[in-house]
């Protein structure tokens, strides 16, 4: 397994390295769903004959019962809901907020808030996150798509959001769970009392409840992806998102300080004025030591993917990592520069993963250096150890080995449930617990 100490005595001069000069600012895709199609609302495709059957069919390509899974067991379906609890009234008065359930701040994250003259006479936006939130304006295509002689490409065409296709799914889903130019859950929503947002596209698709089966038909029809190409793809959409906010009004507002959304929260709020366990990782090797750090969460995850995903890139993604981590002291416009030269290698990352096909090696070697690194310290902060989490969850299921160890990932998860009782001494134990175990059980099968 690799130990993260080597590599840093390997690495550590890369951060003294020159730079390029900074890259020109990556435009973003627009989503497909911004389109002009109107909406019709749910209840347009809650009919008992349509997506509305209490139980699956076993006659139809889909289920037909989407509507029912959405509505009982989804939690998009309680967004809008969400917004009448007394926690969001409280959150919204602290913002000067007089109803959440009204204010756009909140609906275009909380429901399918699209302008009044695309909603059809079935729309609400009571319905929350709906059908159409994600699949598209239905206007154009839900008299074709019931057909079985359209195709998927031509209701696509149609208008239908492509959410089968890796790209544009992550990209749906990271417009709310991190956000985009025009919606973004900022530092002032979050003091007051908006949860934190994370994100991990396998893990997030992973606990909702499907509404669609994967089969071969689904295959002929549709893309599909492992666990391994989902997360890989999702972890470099996530960085990509997060250094092109840094390029952008956010980093560069006139306040006193920046968008501090932005950084990693846990860097304040579980310091204590009495705990010196303060160190470099290796994305921060040129970090000062009382620095409020980038968060890195995301980046992180990328070094690693690099090394397996594109290994000669690897060393040029730890050397961007370091400088744009170390160039908080050097103003904003050094951090918007060394956003826009990383972004444009994690973009070339994010397009490759897309189509690659990860080996059973492959991922054997993430998990290793997942859970070596983990155990040498790289990410005992809790934003590190969450993503570490779900990581190393979707990998062992890959390998077929999340039975024999769902007992320690079990472990694992109750020790980031809670971001104020986290540990990061309990972390590195459970990690040491589970590396001994992939050890014993690596041992066992070579001389078996």
């Amino acid at each position: 397994m690799v130990r993260s100490t080597q590599v840093i005595a390997a690495l550590a001069l890369l951060a003294a390295a020159p730079l390029p000069a900074a890259a020109p600012l990556m435009a973003a895709a627009p989503l497909l769903a911004q389109a002009n199609a109107r909406h019709l609302g749910v209840a347009s495709c809650s009919s008992s004959v349509c997506h509305g059957a209490v139980s699956p069919s076993n006659t139809y390509d889909v289920q037909l019962n989407e509507y029912v899974t959405w509505s009982h067991e989804d939690s998009h379906s309680k967004a809008y809901t969400a917004l009448n609890s007394p926690r969001s009234r409280s959150i919204a008065a602290k913002l000067g907020i007089a109803n959440p359930a009204a204010a756009r701040l909140c609906l275009d994250c909380h429901t399918d808030n699209v302008a009044p003259e695309r909603r059809g006479p079935k729309f609400s936006v009571s319905d929350g996150v709906g059908c159409e939130a994600c699949h598209g304006g239905a206007e154009h295509w839900i008299a074709t798509h019931t057909s079985r002689r359209a195709t998927y490409r031509e209701n696509v065409a149609q208008g239908m959001y492509p959410s089968a296709n890796i790209r544009e799914r992550a990209t749906l889903c990271l417009s709310c769970h991190y956000g985009t130019g025009d919606k973004f859950a900022t530092h002032r929503i979050m003091a007051a009392g908006h949860p934190r947002l994370s994100f991990e596209l396998d893990t997030f698709l992973a606990i909702e409840p499907a509404h669609y089966r994967v089969g071969a038909d689904y295959q002929r029809r549709k893309p599909s992806y492992s666990r391994t190409q989902t997360w890989a793809y999702g972890q470099l959409a996530a960085a990509l998102a997060e250094l092109e906010a840094l390029q952008g009004p956010r980093i560069n507002n006139s306040a006193t300080f920046p968008e501090l959304a932005l950084f990693n929260c846990y860097a304040c709020h579980m310091s204590s004025m009495h705990r010196y366990d303060w160190s470099h990782r290796l994305l921060t090797l040129a970090v000062e030591p009382g620095s409020v750090p980038i968060n890195d969460g995301h980046l992180r995850m990328t070094w690693l993917i690099a090394r397996r995903l594109d290994p000669p890139s690897a060393p040029t993604v730890l050397k961007l990592s370091q400088a744009l981590l170390a160039a908080g002291p050097g103003g904003r416009a050094q951090i918007a520069a060394r956003s826009r030269d990383l972004a444009l290698l994690v973009g070339k990352l994010r397009d490759r993963a897309a189509t690659f096909e990860w080996s059973h090696t492959d991922q054997q070697q993430l998990l290793n250096m997942l859970v070596s690194l983990g155990v040498e310290g790289e990410f005992h902060d809790y934003i590190g150890a969450e993503q570490a989490v779900m990581a190393i969850d979707g990998l062992l299921i890959d390998l077929g080995m999340s039975r024999e160890h769902r007992t320690r990932l079990d472990g694992l998860y109750k020790l980031v449930r809670n971001d104020e009782a986290y540990t990061p001494e309990s972390f590195v134990t459970a990690l040491r617990e589970l590396q001994s175990a992939l050890d014993r059980a690596s041992s066992s099968r070579t001389s078996g």
